[in-house]
């Protein structure tokens, strides 16, 4: 099975608040692949559901979540725990949904998503779904599959670039640059180890520290 890489963050006055700091950086794994699933209200509309990645909880955020979601709804915690078992996961409301982060298999699978939206026919048929869906967890769960990886803009499928990715993954390859280093206090406040960082994320250009004595020529100063 390959790394499951959906991770989401929550709005502000959320109800899982009292226990997001059992999750690294406050941010809860869905299921992979396709989180969202469509249920029945009391009401008899539908709405969309995110389900957490049961596959992916720890002991202790397991029983959390569903202690949480017990109480929250008058439940037992049993019950919610069996219906969760059965369903890969716990359910969350949409609207609690503040952003939705995802890596190279997440990646990967909303361009084959995409992919099949373009080449099915319009609306898919159940058979079409069930078909894709079949294909995803053959290959992404039951499977070994693993996606190519993302090492730029690049390497993104044109419809799901965003400028806000780029900058991401920007951030990211000098977080990694600097990491590798093994840099002290004093390069980092100095500079050396971000400039280090640009000549290794901007190899077509070259960066240089400047000292206070260094002197320059009124047109360096302004080109």
């Amino acid at each position: 099975m390959s790394k499951h890489d959906t991770w989401v963050k929550l709005k502000p006055g959320n109800p899982f608040e009292p226990i997001l700091d059992l999750f690294p950086d406050r941010m809860i794994p869905m299921r992979d692949p396709f989180p969202l699933e469509m249920a029945v209200n009391a009401d008899g509309e539908n709405v969309p559901l995110w389900i957490i990645d049961i596959d992916r909880l720890s002991i202790p955020q397991t029983r959390a979540l569903a202690q949480l979601i017990a109480s929250y709804c008058g439940a037992g915690v049993d019950e919610v725990a069996q219906e969760a078992a059965t369903k890969g996961g716990f359910s969350m409301a949409d609207g609690w949904i503040e952003s939705m982060e995802c890596d190279a298999e997440g990646f990967q699978r909303s361009k084959e998503l995409a992919d099949f939206f373009e080449s099915a026919p319009q609306p898919p048929s159940k058979k079409a779904w069930r078909n894709f869906y079949n294909s995803q967890h053959e290959r992404w769960i039951a499977g070994n599959e693993q996606p190519p990886p993302i090492n730029s803009i690049e390497d993104v499928d044109p419809r799901l670039r965003t400028p806000e990715l780029e900058r991401a993954l920007t951030r990211r390859k000098i977080d990694f640059a600097i990491g590798q280093g093994n840099y002290s206090v004093l390069d980092v406040l100095t500079g050396r180890a971000f400039t280090d960082a640009l000549n290794i994320i901007d190899p077509e250009n070259s960066y240089s520290l400047v000292g206070y004595d260094d002197d320059f020529e009124d047109e360096d100063i302004y080109e």
